[in-house]
């Protein structure tokens, strides 16, 4: 393995049930693909990346962000 990579593992209980459904959503997805995203959509929502700056109109009280050309409407109050 390259030495510039990390890897970090996720444990699931299965005796959970709640868990056990997070093991289903995930049996036929790209599961590092799937946690990148799901990082990706945190650190935008908490506005750590920047968006790139394209006009998009929100309604007031909200935030456009967009993301590879598709804006998201983000509520902010």
């Amino acid at each position: 393995m390259s030495k510039n990579k990390v890897i970090k593992s996720v444990s699931f209980n299965v005796t959970n049930e709640e868990e056990r459904r997070y093991l289903e959503r995930i049996e036929n997805v790209n599961f590092s693909g799937y946690v990148k995203r799901l990082i990706e959509k945190d650190m935008r929502q908490r506005k750590v990346i920047k968006s790139e700056s394209t006009p998009v109109q929100a309604p007031a009280g909200h935030t456009a962000i967009v993301t590879k050309g598709t804006p998201l409407i983000l509520k902010t109050e």
